[in-house]
């Protein structure tokens, strides 16, 4: 279920028209037209597929031009249409056709009040930044070389009470941290229920699993405690050895694809430079400079995550760091992908990043969403940390892209490449987003 190479396959051009101009009802009978034909499997499966991501549009894009507008006019003091259509333009604001119409993503507005710093003034509802929290730990850890946190969280999955099949089966998957380079000493100091399985501390996606009939009001969490050690790396392209390894550089299809346009980019970035490191730094300024954050579509909905950032020049956090990753790749630099949580003492939320390995210096930090918002708000110290280092606030769950849960699930997760919130499913069907609550809850975070 979890492979997806079908994805590689494009779509009949009767149905991949109807799906450009957002006749969903009109892709869907043609999708079964087309499926009763003689065709091989994969294409059977990319057109199964296409169902399912007509149905994660749709849970993503919601409203109107009309509806987008007025929201954005009470959020934005004196905000004009012309205004509203710049940003649109700028990418400030995801859109899709749906029914011949525009229609833009449920997060447009937090996306324009996270990213626009040139209207902050105007917002009648600021969000909190954490940009001096950033400030302060990073100059600690220049400062001192190494800083160490405790964490300790609670996060979990609750079904909606409408949505509880009482006396059914069900199968949960919840990330835990796993040991990686920075994550000493998991604790797992309590669950909701008697976990069936626990992954090993090293497993690609780490998660704690249970199966349970359900009894109503039912909710699945773990608390656990871990702590996070960073120590801080100066680089220097003039100590990188002659002699990089060539583990982590290879394709991972479908998303880490090598395509003729990444390829290409790839050489006008890094041009001819050979110190592998002076690469990296550029590839990374790149995106930090010209791929502007956005909330997108879920991850499953697009075919070629790198190639849509390089195209788009837009990205959220993950989109960010897997473009990162396959220009590595293509550079002949190993990379990969952490992912987790960011936690720190005022938030909890999910967040991506890469590594990239650099003899001597071995694995290193690229945080591109957080080093572009650092560029963005005029921080060259923070955007240069970026490049190699890591603050304390994370959680690693998962050093794989595209990995699978083990147990293994029966059907095709919410979020296929990577686990960051859980997985439920039933014995016949997936248990979808709408049908649940997240539980992320900040017990005690302190340096140590």
């Amino acid at each position: 279920m979890n492979r997806l190479e079908y994805l590689m396959i494009d779509l009949p051009e009767d149905i991949k028209k109807t799906m450009y101009c957002g006749d969903f009802n009109e892709s869907l009978r043609l999708i079964d037209i087309f499926l009763k034909r003689n065709m091989p499997q994969i294409l059977k499966d990319r057109l199964i597929f296409e169902k399912d991501r007509i149905r994660r549009l749709k849970e993503d894009y919601i409203y109107s031009y009309e509806e987008a507008l007025e929201l954005a006019k009470n959020e934005i003091r004196n905000l004009t249409e012309e205004e509203f259509q710049y940003l649109k333009d700028e990418r400030y604001i995801d859109w899709i056709y749906v029914d011949g119409k525009v229609t833009f993503h449920k997060s447009f507005l937090n996306n324009i009040i996270k990213v626009n710093t040139d209207m902050k003034h105007r917002f009648l509802h600021p969000r909190k930044d954490d940009s001096k929290l950033l400030d302060e730990v990073i100059d600690k850890i220049i400062e001192k070389g190494e800083v160490k946190y405790l964490i300790h969280v609670k996060t979990g999955l609750k079904l909606k009470e409408e949505h509880i099949r009482k006396g059914e089966k069900i199968r949960v998957h919840l990330p835990i941290p796993q040991n990686a380079q920075q994550i000493k000493n998991i604790r797992m100091l309590n669950t909701s229920h008697k976990p069936k399985y626990i992954s090993r501390e090293d497993y690609p996606q780490r998660t704690i699993y249970f199966e349970e009939i359900l009894k109503g009001n039912d909710e699945f969490t773990v608390e656990y405690s871990y702590e996070n050690h960073i120590k801080y790396n100066e680089l220097s392209p003039d100590k990188v050895s002659s002699h990089q390894p060539g583990f982590y550089t290879e394709e991972c299809l479908p998303q880490i694809r090598f395509t003729p346009y990444l390829v290409e980019l790839t050489d006008m970035i890094a041009g001819s430079e050979k110190n592998p490191l002076i690469k990296a730094r550029k590839i990374y300024d790149y995106i930090t400079k010209n791929v502007q954050y956005s909330f997108v579509r879920q991850y499953a909905a697009i075919t070629n995550i790198p190639e849509y950032a390089a195209l788009n020049l837009k990205g959220d956090c993950g989109v960010q760091a897997l473009l990162f990753i396959t220009l590595c790749r293509i550079a002949n630099i190993p990379s990969k992908w952490q992912s987790g949580l960011f936690i720190n003492p005022n938030f909890i939320g999910c967040h991506d990043w890469a590594q990239f390995y650099i003899e001597p210096y071995g694995w290193l930090f690229a945080d591109l969403s957080f080093g572009g918002s650092a560029l963005r708000k005029g921080s060259e110290k923070r955007w240069n940390f970026y490049f190699g280092n890591l603050d304390p606030f994370r959680m690693v769950a998962n050093s794989e892209f595209h990995y699978g849960l083990y147990p293994e699930r029966k059907f095709l997760r919410h979020d296929p490449y990577d686990n960051q919130i859980g997985e439920m499913e039933y014995i016949d069907r997936p248990v979808y987003p709408h049908e649940y609550e997240v539980i992320q809850e900040i017990i005690e975070v302190r340096e140590i």
